[in-house]
């Protein structure tokens, strides 16, 4: 989820074949109950990935501003925990 707006987030989907849907908070209400807006939104929001749950718990909070590849290993290193493969 990002702050960008729905057309910017069906454009990077299409470019990058994304099977899943992007969540767009234009406003950046989600963004400051999760505490990653900046001044108020008016800028982007900080990096940070939250794995969560289906019960909706958050397991791990994954801030990095230019790591990305840490957002990916850590969340599915997270995942892997969460639903062991059978």
């Amino acid at each position: 989820m990002s702050t960008d707006t729905t057309a910017t987030h069906a454009s990077f989907a299409e470019k990058h074949g994304l099977p899943f849907a992007l969540l767009s908070d234009p406003s950046a209400k989600i963004a400051k109950i999760f505490g990653v807006a900046r001044i108020g939104g008016w800028l982007p929001s900080r990096r940070v990935t939250f794995v969560i749950d289906k019960g909706g718990v958050v397991r791990r909070v994954i801030a990095s501003e230019l790591d990305v590849d840490r957002h990916v290993n850590e969340a599915l290193a997270t995942l892997a925990e969460l639903e062991p493969a059978p």
